[in-house]
Formats: structure tokens, sequence, C-alpha cells
């Protein structure tokens, strides 16, 4: 069973951690200066399930994003990131701080050659207006969804990953959505649990609604539908492709694999 450190305020600046359970008789009190939280200076920082590098990654937390400390295993640390996602970092993806990042804008268009920076990718939170930025409060709208996620295609499939450095299927998913003003779950099977009230016939859906695939019902890939049933996802890459079989591009796979399509739309901020 993994140990959670368990902290309780003794003063506005110092905690008492303790490295074992209260109810345990093993107390290791010790005092520290109070730093909560741990800010992102690489472009991501991979998120794995137990504090080393052969162990499976979980997502991605992105540039400025700020992930509350929950605990520490020499240079690794226990944290939740901002989705509430929780797992362990290395310490050299960025800053222990006492303090929350305060980003002012974030990452979302390419430069001008159509291309992200490595340091500053897709979604990256900065504190300065920065070419391809947008103010960090403000949203793009649910008719930007597919015009997003476009400007993304090709991006490489990496697992866990929610940048233009690299995207599984619900990290591009949570990603696209996000910028455009709709905070989702992280993983496909969550978001389809999100939006299972907004179920729909395939030929209902509209551009930026969820197509959902899997076997024995159980979720392991999601795409934007870019109307009819064009998709758009992340498999060996994020791509277009489609779930008509008289097209050139169709992916039968997906088609056999098929499960359920979801509109965003009631969900999306009115």
């Amino acid at each position: 069973m993994r140990r959670i450190l368990e902290i309780f305020p003794i003063e506005s600046n110092i905690k008492l951690v303790y490295l074992f359970p209260r109810e345990s008789n093993k107390f290791l009190p010790m005092f520290q200066p109070e730093k909560n939280w741990f800010i992102i200076t690489s472009g991501a920082a991979p998120v794995y399930e137990e504090a080393n590098f052969n162990s499976p990654c979980l997502t991605e937390a992105v540039f400025g994003e700020s992930c509350q400390i929950l605990n520490q295993k020499n240079n690794w640390l226990c944290v939740k990131c901002e989705d509430d996602y929780e797992g362990w970092v290395n310490t050299f993806y960025g800053n222990i701080s006492p303090e929350k990042n305060n980003p002012t804008h974030r990452m979302v268009f390419p430069t001008k050659n159509g291309l992200y920076d490595p340091k500053y990718p897709f979604g990256a939170k900065v504190t300065e207006n920065l070419p391809g930025s947008i103010q960090i409060m403000d949203t793009l709208g649910l008719d930007q969804v597919i015009p997003v996620a476009e400007n993304l295609l090709d991006t490489p499939y990496k697992w866990g990953g929610k940048t233009s450095l690299g995207m599984d299927c619900s990290g591009l998913v949570q990603s696209v959505l996000k910028v455009c003003g709709l905070n989702v779950p992280r993983d496909s099977y969550q978001q389809q649990e999100y939006f299972a009230k907004d179920e729909i016939q395939i030929d209902q859906v509209e551009p930026g609604d969820l197509h959902f695939f899997g076997k024995d019902g159980k979720v392991s890939h999601v795409g934007f539908s870019t109307g009819g049933k064009g998709i758009l996802h992340s498999q060996g890459m994020v791509k277009e492709e489609s779930l008509d079989p008289a097209d050139r591009n169709v992916n039968q796979k997906l088609i056999d694999m098929y499960l359920s399509s979801h509109s965003i739309q009631r969900k999306f901020p009115s």
C-alpha cells in the first residue's frame, strides 16, 4: 500500500510532516517550509504510476502547470495534476514552490511556419503574450474544436501525451476541449461516462462530437467527429480517417470496434 504523507498545519509557513500514518505508532515528524506546489518547467513532464522510469506512464503535466505535492520519495514527487490525475513525476521536470504558478496566456496556435515551439508546446501555460497564445481566461468556443484539432495533425502518438510533442487519443480530446472551453476527464472511458447522457446516433453527429471504440463494452479509444462519418483521432499520429466503408481512407478496425457517439454541445458553456 502506498504511504501518503499526512500534513498538518502548525504555523502559517511551517508544516509538520508525518512519514507514517498517525495510527501506526511510528511517528517521525519533521519541520519544513511550506512548499506545496511543483511547477512544470519542461515542455511536458511524464507522470508515472510509481516512482521510477520503468513504471507505466499515466499522463503528462504541461509547461507552466501547477501540480499539488502529495508525497516525496527521493527525487520523485507524488503529485495531483490540475485535472486531478495523480502520479509520480521526477523533480528535474520543474521547481518546487510555496505558491501556484500565475500564468497569463496559454499556447494554442502554431507559429507562422505551422509548427509548435517544443519549449512551449500546445497547452503550455506562459507568463507573457507569446505568438500563438491566447489569454488564460479566454476560450475559443464550440465552433473551434475541429480547427484547433486540425492544427495538431501529424503530431506523433505518445502514450500519456497531451501536447504537440505527442498525444494519445484521450489526451488529444481533453487538451483540445480545454482550450475551447470544456474541461473533461483524462481517460477515454471517463470521457464516455462524462458524456453518457449525451449519446446520439452516428448519423446525428456534428463536427466536434465524439466517437468511442473498444471491445466487450470497454472503451479503449476516442476521436472527434469531423462531420458525417469522418474522424480526427490519435492512432499512430493525429490524423483524419473515415468510418464509412465506401471511403478510401476508411479505418475498418475502428468500425469493428465502434461503441457509441456522443454530442458535446449540451455540456459546452453557452
